[in-house]
């Protein structure tokens, strides 16, 4: 799981870009948000970048810009949820293979921030990191657990099970990640550790308001898990908002602030603000057990004897069918009458092979 050899250097891209927003009714324009997502996926893997993140909620756009035209425009809410669903993407499915050839030609690990479609509840919407590998493959998604503002408008929380277990082995170390304010989810940052997190995929809106806090936690969580962070945050040119959105002086404003903190809780490069721009850094993976010898949270400094963590390791279905629930204890009626039958049988071996006693006893 761990390569404790490990020299490896390798160089990684945090892609600071904006979605293409539109004006009602439609709001957003996928198409050209992901031509965008791949080009700056083909030029990152043109300049070298082994792994490329991208920001939260990139396709179609964060909900925190978004949906402040809804507070100007009520009256247009519906629609502008009604697009936003719309625009959402599923995985699998023809914008993720799109990204998929391009993570392919880029030779390249990609993360990037979606709005994820549910493909089983209609309506359903998630705040999620599609992981992919350099052969064009699906890793694997997660969601976001706690959606944070006016996120929960549009977006659900993700579950636990196989969603919390989104920390992959690759040849250039253990890639996971967080989606902004899981960056504050301590038990959350603990279990990736736990499952061997090395290299975190930091994906954030970038918006002015968070401006200074999430340098903080970026740099905090890095230095506190002994991990490299690259960072990736949105920005959009002030001419590039829609004439709606100029109009109301909306203050929601992305401003960037992409960067690359070693797991000392340095920057190596960046923040960067106020630019669309592809930030790159050459990540040491020898770093990660440098920062460990002082504060190892799965060594030395853990207190598992003190200090534990309860995690669902199973996905939480929200409709519960009574057969499944007599299956199962007819089934486990029948477990455990079976293991009786075994105790039976041994106890019955035992008592054959006991030899006579004497006098008759």
């Amino acid at each position: 799981m761990f390569n404790y050899e490990s020299n490896l250097r390798f160089k990684a891209a945090a892609v600071q870009l904006g979605p293409v927003l539109l004006d009602a009714p439609r709001w957003f324009d996928l198409d050209a948000s992901l031509a965008k997502a791949v080009s700056a996926i083909d030029e990152a893997g043109k300049n070298g970048a082994r792994l490329i993140v991208l920001p939260e909620g990139y396709l179609p756009g964060h909900p925190s810009v978004v949906s402040s035209m809804g507070k100007y425009f009520q009256k247009e809410f519906q629609s502008l949820w009604v697009e936003y669903l719309k625009h959402s993407i599923e995985v699998p499915g023809p914008e993720v293979e799109i990204l998929c050839k391009a993570a392919k030609r880029a030779g390249a690990y990609v993360a990037i921030g979606i709005s994820e479609r549910d493909q089983k509840y209609y309506g359903a919407m998630y705040n999620s990191i599609l992981y992919i590998n350099p052969r064009g493959e699906v890793m694997g998604t997660h969601r976001k657990i706690s959606i944070t503002s006016m996120e929960r408008v549009f977006q659900t929380p993700g579950q636990g099970g196989n969603n919390l277990k989104t920390i992959f082995p690759t040849e250039l170390g253990n890639i996971g990640g967080s989606i902004c304010n899981e960056h504050s989810q301590y038990l959350l940052q603990y279990y990736w550790l736990l499952q061997g997190l090395e290299v975190h995929c930091s994906l954030w809106p970038g918006m002015v308001s968070n401006k200074m806090s999430m340098q903080a936690r970026v740099r905090g969580v890095s230095s506190c898990s002994g991990i490299w962070s690259v960072a990736s945050c949105a920005y959009i040119e002030p001419e590039n908002y829609p004439p709606g959105f100029r109009s109301q002086k909306i203050e929601v404003r992305l401003c960037g602030g992409s960067g690359i903190c070693s797991p000392r809780g340095e920057y190596i490069v960046g923040p960067v603000f106020d630019q669309e721009t592809i930030v790159y850094g050459e990540i040491d993976m020898a770093e990660v057990p440098r920062k460990r010898a002082t504060v190892c949270l799965t060594g030395m400094y853990s207190r598992w004897d003190i200090l534990s963590l309860n995690v669902r390791d199973a996905p939480f279905e929200p409709v519960y069918h009574l057969e499944d629930r007599e299956l199962r204890h007819r089934d486990g009626n029948s477990e455990h009458i079976r293991i009786l039958e075994q105790k039976i049988e041994e106890l019955e071996r035992r008592l054959d092979s006991r030899p006579p006693c004497l006098n008759g006893e």
